[in-house]
Formats: C-alpha cells, structure tokens, sequence
C-alpha cells in the first residue's frame, strides 16, 4: 500500500469512493460531492490517495481557505480495506504536507462523535469551537483547529 499525491487521472476513482463511502451516512442526500469537484480538489487543493495493486481504496483532502487556513474536508478508506491504518496513514501525510506549509487546519465534526473527537484531538486538534446549525438548523457541529506544527 502506498500514499502518494493524488493527480487528476484519479479523480472518477476517487469520486466513486466517495459515493461508497457516504453513502449509508446520515444526510447522506446531501453527500457526495461528484466528479467534477473532484477533479477540480486534486488540481487546486491538497489531495493524496492510497493505492494498492494500482487501485485507489482511500483518500483525504483539504484546501485553503480564504483566511489562511487550510479546511480538512473529507477522508475515507474503501469499506474492504478499513482497520487497516490506511485512514490514519492518510491523516499523517496531509498533517505533514500542511506542517511544511505552517499552517493551521481545521475541521468539522458532529458533538455526538466522541470517537472522531477523540481521534482528532490524540492528531493535534485542540481548539474546539461550538457551532450550532452549522450545516441545517438540526447539524450543529464543533469546528476543530490545529495550530501550526
């Protein structure tokens, strides 16, 4: 299994695990995102992917927002291949790329997934931020920061 950058011939692959990966998930009307932004986060965002045997089985993105930061938006793993490390592997090349940048990122997570918080804090995100209705007047979310490394 390797991680590497993903480049814009990835982006159907990348696009229809997002599809599978969502697709069970709560406002999972709402989600994915198609081809099209994909093909666009690969060439102007921060994208890497795992590939084993020449096939995408996970990804994880992030782009910059308009205040300096970097938005964590999305990271998933091919429902075959999870529990394997792929995620967290995907997670620390992108947390490594954005230290090299000196930059802070920041991501968006339901209050009722103490699993996730728990994960992203033991990753560096500390600053936690309450929001409510963030997505719909029901979706509060924290907004999670990791300072610069």
């Amino acid at each position: 299994m390797k991680i590497r950058k993903a480049v814009p011939g990835d982006f159907l692959a990348i696009a229809a695990l997002d599809r599978e990966a969502w697709k069970d998930g709560t406002n999972a009307e709402f989600i994915p995102d198609g081809e099209h932004a994909w093909r666009i986060w690969i060439e102007h965002g921060i994208v890497f992917c795992a590939e084993t045997a020449a096939r995408v089985v996970g990804a994880v993105l992030v782009f910059p927002a308009t205040n300096g930061t970097y938005c964590l938006h999305k990271v998933f793993v091919d429902e075959e291949f999870r529990a394997q490390g792929i995620g967290s592997k995907l997670f620390d090349r992108v947390l490594n790329e954005l230290d090299q940048l000196h930059v802070p990122v920041w991501l968006t997570v339901s209050p009722e997934n103490e699993a996730a918080i728990a994960l992203y804090e033991k990753w560096g995100f500390t600053d936690r931020t309450f929001v409510k209705g963030y997505y719909r007047e029901t979706e509060d979310r924290y907004v999670l920061t990791r300072s610069t490394q």
